[in-house]
Order: C-alpha cells, then structure tokens, then sequence
C-alpha cells in the first residue's frame, strides 16, 4: 500500500481526519473530496484544488484542517500555505474581487485580499469599506498592511481612517507602539505609526470641539490607569484654549483654528498611545510633563521619533535615561558621511523635544542619570565627559526653569551627542587630545555649526592614532576655530587624503605664510562657510582626488570668505552655476573652475561686477539667489529673469526703491500715482515708524518691527517663515516671488529677531476698493496663518498714509464681504495669499474683504 506523507500525516489518516466530521464527504484512490473542496495527489504531493461548493460546513472542516492542525504540510508546495494560495488565486480568477466574499475561511480570505492588493490596491480598500464581512478592526490592519506594501496614497489611507471608529484605530495605535523593539534604531528604518490613527471621527463643524472634546474624554476615563487620568487635565487645557473661541453658531474662526484644534487632540492621542505600554517602575507624572510639552511644540516630522522615544522612556525606571538615544545616535555617527544632510533629513538628530524633554524634574535629577549613562556606554572616555557634565551644570546654575528651558535643552542635546559620538569609536582615543575639542564644541556660540563639529568628532575618534596626534598637538596656534576646523577634512580619508595629506595640510595652515588664513578662520561667518563649502566638496562628485587636494591645499594657503561662497555654490549647483555666470554676463574656464577659484576668487571671473559680487556675499542664504535665477531660466520665462537681474542691479547700486516704484511696464502703479502721486516716493517715504503700543503687543524682548521694502527682505521671507514663496519651493509658486520683491505696490510688514531674521510676516499691498479709491489690504500672517496679527501695525500705516484699510472677512462671524481689486501689475506672475495660488499677470478681484472698523 503506498503511503503518501504530508508533514507526518499519510493520505489515510488524512481521509480519518476528515471522517470525524458529521459533514458530508467522499473519498477515494489519490483524493479527498470534502463539500466541493478536493484533497488530491498531484505528482507525488498532495495539494487543496479547486473549490465546487461554498458551505458552512465546508468552511467548518477547512478551518478544523488548516486551525487544528496548522503543521500540515507547511514545508511543501503542497503545504497548508500553498493550499490556501491556491484556493485564492482560483477564487479571484474567477470571481475577481467577488472572491473576497466567496472565501470558505479567513486565512483564505486574507490570501484573496492579498491578490486583490496586488492587482488594484485602491480598488480593494474601498470594496473592503463598502461592504461588511469584515470587522472594523479587520479592515483597519488589512489597510495598514497595505499602505506599507502597496503605497496607498495618503490622502486615501487618511479618508477612510476617519471612517472606523477611534477607539479601535487607538486600540491599534497601542498594540503598534508595545510591539516596538527596544534596540536602538532610527525612526526611518520602522514602519511609521501613523499619527492619524488617533484623528477624531469626522463630526458636523458646529459640534467640532464640543463633542471631540467629549470623546477624548471618554475614551481616557475608559483607560482607567494613572496616565489617562492625568492627561484629562490636558484635555481641559485644550478646551480652554478653543472653547471661548466658538462662535454663537458653534463654529471656530478660521479652517486654521480648526486644524490646530484637530492637530492638538490628535497629537495628545498618537503621545498617549506611544506611552500606554507603560511599566510599574515608570514616573506617571514625569511621562506626562513629556507629552505636555511635545504636544504643542514639536511638528509633524518630529513626532515619529519623538514618540519611539517615549515609548521606551515609558519602561524605564523614573522615565528618565539616554542610552537608548546615545545609542542611536553612536550608529548614525559610524558612518558620517555627509552629517549635514543627515542632521536635516532624521530628526533624531536635530530635534531636542525627542529626548531632551527635562520636565518634571529639577535639573541635577536629569545630569545624575546622564552621568550614569556615561560610566556605561563610554566608560573609557568617562573622564573627558563627566568633567563636561560639571562644567555643564556649573554654566547652567544661573539658568531657571522653564525661562531657560530651550536653553538648557540644546546644552544637553549637544553633550549627548559628544556623548554618542564617542561611543562610536573603534579605538581608545588619548583622553587629553579628546578634551581639547568636547571643550572647544560645548562653548561654540553658533548653533548651525553643530551637526558639523560633531560629524568631525566622530571622524576623529574613528581615525588612525597618527591622526588623532596630528590634530591634537598641543601647540595649534589660532583657538578653537584652528583646533576644529581641520575636522571637516577628515571627511575625505581615506578615500582622497592620506594620513601624510593631513599632516601636510595641518603644518600649512600653521606655518607663518599662513597667518592671514588664520585670522580669517576666527571670523565666524567664515568659519561656518569653511564648514558647509566642505561639506559640499564631499557630497559632489564632479572633482577627481588630485584637483580635490590642491584645491584644499590653496584654500589652507589664502583663505577668504569670497573663495568659499563661489566654492560652495559651483559644489551645490554643478552644471547650473554656470548657467548663472552667463546669465550674470561673466565668464570662467570651465576646466578646472574649483582650483582656480580656490587661488584666484572671484578674480577668476572675466567681466565681473564687484558691485554685485559685494553686495551677494553679504546677504544671508546668498546661495538662494543664483539657485533661484537657474531654476528660472530652467522655466523658460524671460520677464521673470529679465526682473531678477533688475533686482540685482538695482539692489547692488542702491537704486532698488526707485526701479521697482517704476510705473514703467505697471498699469496698477500708473493709476496709483494719478491718485496717490506721493505714493512714487515707496512705501518708506510715506511712513515713519509704528507706534509704542503696536511694538509692545507684537514684540518679544529684542525684536524689531518693520514695514520693510528691503530687497533681500522681500527675497528671502519665504525661506525664513516658511510659505509656498521660498526661493528654493517649487516653480510654480516660485516664479510669483518677483511680484513681491520687484512690484511697488507690495510691502511686508516683518517681526525679526535681534539677529535679523524674519520670524513672521505679512504682506500689505497698495489696492483699489469699489470706488476705484487708493485703500490698503492685509493679506494673512505666516507662520502664523492669521488674518489679523498684524492689524495693529495695519493700522499705524494706514493712519500716517490716510488710507483706508481692508482685511479678510470671516464670514462665520457675518461679516458682509466687500471687494478690493489690483490691475496688472510689473510681473508676469502674481502670488496672492488670499488665494493660495499663483496667477498671471492679469486684473485680480479679491473678494470676501472687509472694510476695517475699530
């Protein structure tokens, strides 16, 4: 008698098995036939076949087959696993989607969804919606799943997330979180958990924060532990924030009010979730201190790692430790090549909200245990740190929670990445050469440096012995900006320098030919240059090894602040940097370009303008405006360029306010100025300054406040607050930015900070109302997204240029809305806040304005 096995089990115990059952079946010779489903020998193996009946008692025996007995054949092409992939393909190339219903039991039905994946993704989650054979929970983990392995928009997987109900999405939300490993990895390596899952259920607008709040509520008094109960206090928190703003009618102000509202509930939900799994050691109040600060600072690119971190805070004894961060950050830091981008693209490195919370508890709480961090993960180096820790606590004494929280944070955040970078060392490293630069990083003023000095460090603790000697000799002359700046050539050994490279170019810049280089290497502003110009040389990979050591040999040899500007942007630009030397009427060999600016300048430049040249290297972000002239001339609209090189010229020979007040080629200005002819002067002429009481509202200590025409103002505000208008954003909103910066009848009002930069913004333009009388219009704040912030200042400048003055209506609150207009102006493009969106030049109608009545 032959005897087929599958996995232990012969064809006759098979046909035993399946005569247990009351239900029908029949056997004989080579198969099994059980309600229409067929066990059968198939060159040798036995395999499940085609199904011919769909019962509930077929469906009985199949899960007592493949449930009871899950070792079946699960080795073989004949196994459980094969049998169900089959039952499946057949079932959808027959029934297509209609198999999904047609499954006989759920681990076929899964592999028939699975197959209707593949084919139609999209197609599938929506039929899974539509119809009900499937629980909520069901179709919630069959969504994820494949949002991960078929790439479902987001938009899509967020539309029908809001349509299963949010205790099960949070319930999910929890089991994701208590199934992260605890080893240290970065947050880009996961599957994302994502924050939506904790969205609120769509509600009509006028019951929006009522019965949100009422379900957030439930769902943590449901919770029933000492974490949910003490984010209720969070909860009312939020209410006192939006309740007082819902009109008579139940509806917030703005859409904007209403996302923040969304996002804070969301937010306190995804954090909750992420610190559930909390263990018995764990600090409850200390857990809470973290997500009430995170909640409202950190943004939605942060939050991933933030909320991995706290969820392995949450298992820790007093929720306070770092070797979990120092850890990750030890495996980013083993291979740092190029750190600046990797600062910017993983937020585990740039964000202190993630790690560095340091809320509930004073301050010598959180360096004690820090200090036990250090005796375990870099205990070699103990010495070095430890004695940084003290010296860190003694600068930080005189600082004050929460005044100096940001303060005392980023202290903290850079330690831990010394720390970090340190235990990625693969040699002990001599504990004198090492203190030289942890003191020198820890007492460096500028911030943007950072993700740089550390990158080199970690460089140098990865490095040869002969040069860790090198670059700590004892006697560099120069101070700390000499002691690092060789950091960043470490970067290319041992591909491009050798150690004999290294010792050349230290002994360069050290040698008294070199004392020029020198004193410009203690300029900061050239310090930082040095930094982010090599960097660049690293990520390019246009320079063969020789041209890469002679450039930075002559560098060393006659540094200047010029030579390094022009280096970075030919590294960062490539090709299109000389698309901007022919658009700017220069030219240059183009062999060899690197070196010779390296020895020559900007005098390697034929038909230079050292007007401009000057001017450029001034401004701060001066790389933007040749990135912005390229991708401009890449769009093809000569206006647009034809305006940038008005734009240069003209800032450059200090004539930009009477070209860009031209009524030449501007009908808007034409009209303007038959009406309102002192309006020719600019904006600058006709007002003088803003009131005591407008700047004490809208100030913070060092601020200033501005209604500014300043070219590189206008320029660059996109990039500093954040909106659609960056130089470097996509051309389409882009090619509007010379609307702002070379049309008249254009103005920002600017708060910046006491170094200068725009913190907020908000345009006012010269306007026509119903009448076709000169009025002013505000257009929304950014970042902010506020139709008012600026009202105050608004105001001032309407009442010095005796003007009348519109802002957005809101009609929620039934104001009437009334209309302004603006002719065609200079440029081709328009960009309008009001609309969001960029126009051709063309007569514009903003309506739904309101005339402004204090």
């Amino acid at each position: 008698m032959n005897f087929y096995r599958l996995n232990g089990l012969t064809l006759q115990q098979l046909h035993a098995l399946i005569m247990e059952s009351s239900i029908g079946f029949s056997a004989g010779g080579d198969s099994v036939q059980y309600l229409g489903w067929q066990v059968q020998l198939h060159d040798g193996i036995t395999l499940l076949s085609e199904q011919t009946l769909n019962t509930d008692g077929s469906k009985q025996l199949f899960e007592r087959l493949v449930n009871l007995h899950p070792d079946l054949v699960n080795q073989l092409p004949g196994s459980k696993v094969e049998a169900i992939k089959r039952a499946a393909s057949n079932l959808v190339e027959k029934f297509h989607d209609g198999a999904i219903e047609k499954s006989p039991t759920k681990e076929v039905q899964r592999a028939v969804i699975n197959e209707c994946m593949r084919l139609d993704a999209s197609k599938t989650v929506k039929k899974l919606f539509e119809k009900k054979f499937l629980s909520a929970a069901e179709k919630l983990r069959i969504m994820l799943a494949a949002k991960e392995k078929f790439e479902l928009p987001a938009e899509m997987v967020a539309r029908y997330l809001e349509r299963i109900p949010l205790s099960i999405r949070l319930e999910e939300a929890k089991n994701l979180f208590q199934r992260l490993p605890d080893k240290p990895s970065l947050a880009r390596e996961d599957n994302e958990i994502n924050e939506k899952l904790t969205a609120l259920n769509p509600v009509e607008d006028d019951k929006l924060v009522k019965d949100g709040l009422l379900q957030i509520r439930q769902i943590l008094e449901s919770e029933n532990n000492e974490l949910s109960r003490q984010l209720l206090s969070e909860v009312d928190n939020i209410e006192k924030e939006f309740l007082p703003r819902v009109d008579a009618d139940g509806y917030l102000p703005s859409i904007f009010v209403d996302d923040d509202f969304k996002f804070y509930t969301r937010r306190l939900l995804y954090l909750y979730a992420a610190c559930s799994g909390f263990s018995k050691e764990a600090d409850i109040t200390e857990l809470t201190s973290y997500i009430r600060s995170v909640l409202y600072t950190a943004d939605s690119n942060s939050i991933w790692h933030i909320a991995k971190e706290l969820a392995y805070l949450s298992k820790q004894p007093d929720s306070i430790d770092y070797h979990h961060y120092i850890d990750t950050v030890a495996n980013i830091l083993k291979a740092p090549a190029p750190v600046a981008l990797q600062f910017e693209e993983l937020k585990q490195l740039s964000d202190i909200n993630g790690f560095v919370l340091l809320e509930g508890k004073p301050l010598a709480s959180y360096l004690r245990v820090l200090r036990t961090n250090i005796d375990k993960t870099t205990p070699d180096y103990s010495q070095v740190l430890l004695r940084a820790v003290d010296d860190l606590e003694s600068r930080l004494a005189a600082l004050s929670l929460p005044e100096g929280k940001p303060d005392i944070k980023a202290k903290v955040h850079r330690l831990l990445m010394i720390i970090a970078a340190c235990k990625s060392s693969k040699e002990i490293m001599a504990a004198s050469v090492l203190d030289h630069f942890v003191r020198a990083i820890m007492k460096h003023g500028n911030k943007k440096n950072i993700p740089y000095l550390i990158g080199g460090l970690a460089r140098l603790v990865q490095s040869t012995p002969k040069i860790r000697q090198i670059l700590g000799e004892p006697g560099i002359k120069g101070g700390d900006h000499l002691r690092m700046a060789p950091l960043q050539w470490l970067a290319f050994v041992p591909d491009i320098l050798s150690e004999d490279d290294i010792e050349e170019l230290c002994e360069s810049l050290q040698a008294p030919s070199a004392s020029r280089s020198r004193r410009q290497m203690k300029d900061g502003k050239v310090f930082h240059q040095w930094l982010v110009t090599l960097e660049r040389l690293l990520a390019s990979n246009d320079m063969n090894k020789a041209m890469v050591i002679q450039t930075l040999k002559k560098l060393t040899q006659s540094l200047t602040y010029e030579k390094l500007g022009l280096l970075y942007m030919i590294f960062n630009m490539g090709d299109r940097f000389n698309q901007f030397l022919d658009s700017m009427g220069l030219s240059c060999q183009k062999e060899g370009l690197p070196l010779l600016i390296a020895e020559k300048g900007a005098d390697a430049l034929v038909g230079k303008s050292k007007e401009v040249s000057q001017w450029l290297w001034k401004q701060r972000h001066y790389h933007l405006l040749p990135f912005y002239m390229a991708a401009m001339e890449e769009y093809g609209n000569r206006e647009v360029t034809d305006l940038i090189h008005q734009f240069i010229e003209a800032s450059a020979s200090n004539t930009f306010t009477v070209r860009r007040q031209s009524p030449l080629n501007n009908p808007h200005l034409q009209a303007v100025y038959r009406k309102y002819p002192q309006f020719k002067a600019g904006w600058g002429a006709n007002f003088s300054d803003f009131s005591v009481e407008t700047r004490n509202k809208l100030l913070s200590p060092g601020e200033t406040l501005r209604l500014t025409e300043d070219p590189w103002d206008l320029f660059i505000s996109g990039l500093e607050v954040r909106t659609c208008l960056t130089p470097d954003g996509a051309q389409d909103y882009s090619r509007g930015l010379m609307s702002y910066v070379m049309d008249g009848r254009n103005a920002m009002i600017v708060r910046k900070s006491a170094k200068g930069d725009i913190l907020s913004r908000s345009v006012i333009r010269l306007v026509f109302d119903r009448d076709d009388r000169p009025a002013l219009f505000l257009e929304k704040a950014y970042p902010d997204k506020s139709d008012l912030l600026f009202i105050d200042a608004a105001r001032d400048i309407a009442d010095e240029m005796e003007l009348p003055l519109y802002h957005r209506a809101d009609p929620k609150k039934g104001e009437t809305g009334e209309e302004v207009k603006l002719l065609e102006g200079r440029a081709p493009f328009d960009y309008f806040d009001a609309f969001m969106v960029s126009k051709e030049r063309q007569e514009v109608t903003i309506t739904n304005v309101q005339y402004d009545v204090r």
